[in-house]
């Protein structure tokens, strides 16, 4: 089965062809401010499409000829983990900003106007699949409930990724995995569903490399109130200029982990600070089982470091066995899933 793979970010532009779970070719497009500059998002997408149409015709990729056309999932409504075909709908779902806005749904467009009904378009595990159990929704105000909102493609992808690799089925296990990024979620997988997981974007989860996290409600609400900033700046604040860019100046952990060595303690205690949250986090989302987990597991950039890494499974190693599946590999991700649904592994699902 041979596949285009879309995946459009704030600044760039990834496409890949695979054939299975096999990446025959990949280019990564950076693109500048000034290509990028527009009022609204989907003023970048003739320039979007392009970019990707240019690059089928530099790899004499005939979109006939392919099985299918897969992008990383925009934000829709909430639905169930899966493989889905793009259609209308949810294109009309992400364009209408109701459940968020995200350049991914620029390529969920591109993938369905360049399949052009003759194969199949799909997305798989978008950010917003919802198997949340409904205690774990609740807030302390009736008008307030918690959202399933998170890095889904990567949780499931690396669940399903563990289980295959111990000999077993995903819906046979409990899992605490945690995405370390620029945000963090921590989420707990009974069985094959992800029945709690934090939601780092609306600040309900630790804080991360450039997210606030969950804050104080109240000095939150004497900050919105103060006049200092207006909503725009508070939700940059929220998702962007928090975490650690709030106290070091860069989202990088590199580059933090340079300052601690160079002596900043400061610095060292917030990081410090951010690995007992995430701690927290992870100790909290062990106990909805009702029984010890099967693993906990820690994904993302961040998990590269060893330096950050051996500062969780500290407080973490009594409760169950910990294992790392560093990085976010969304095009392996994307291919995997497409190749299940295709396969008839997983029905691909209707929007």
């Amino acid at each position: 089965m041979k596949m285009l793979i879309i995946n459009i970010g704030g600044t760039s532009s990834k496409v890949a062809i695979f054939e299975n779970e096999n990446m025959l070719h990949t280019q990564t497009f950076r693109h500048t401010p000034e290509e990028l500059a527009c009022d609204d998002l989907w003023q970048q997408y003739d320039f979007r499409k392009k970019v990707i149409k240019d690059y089928c015709e530099s790899q004499n990729l005939d979109i006939k000829n392919l099985d299918a056309i897969v992008s990383r999932g925009a934000s829709v409504k909430p639905i169930t983990s899966g493989v889905y075909r793009i259609d209308e709908e949810m294109i009309a779902d992400a364009k209408s900003g109701e459940y968020g806005i995200h350049p991914c749904a620029l390529g969920c467009q591109i993938a369905f106007e360049l399949s052009e009904g003759m194969i199949p378009a799909l997305t798989v595990d978008p950010p917003c699949i919802d198997e949340m159990i409904e205690i774990a929704k609740y807030t302390g105000l009736p008008e307030l409930k918690r959202k399933s909102f998170f890095q889904a493609l990567n949780h499931k992808a690396v669940a399903k990724r563990f289980a295959k690799q111990i000999g077993k089925k995903y819906e046979e296990l409990n899992l605490v995995i945690c995405h370390l990024g620029s945000g963090i979620s921590v989420a707990s997988h009974c069985k094959g569903k992800v029945i709690d997981v934090t939601n780092g974007l609306d600040g309900d989860a630790p804080f991360g490399l450039d997210r606030v996290g969950t804050l104080p409600a109240g000095d939150w609400m004497k900050l919105c109130f103060s006049g200092k900033y207006t909503q725009d700046e508070l939700t940059n604040i929220l998702n962007g200029k928090g975490g650690m860019f709030a106290y070091s100046g860069t989202s990088s952990a590199i580059e933090i982990e340079k300052k601690i060595e160079n002596g900043d303690k400061n610095i060292e205690q917030a990081y410090d600070a951010m690995a007992f949250q995430i701690a927290k986090g992870v100790g909290g989302a062990s106990t909805v089982f009702e029984e010890r987990p099967d693993a906990i597991i820690f994904t993302g950039g961040l998990a590269n470091s060893k330096y950050f890494i051996e500062k969780l499974t500290r407080r973490l190693n009594w409760i169950t066995k910990i294992y790392i599946f560093a990085g976010e590999d969304e095009m392996y991700a994307l291919a995997e899933g497409a190749v299940r649904g295709l396969s008839g592994e997983e029905e691909i699902l209707k929007y």
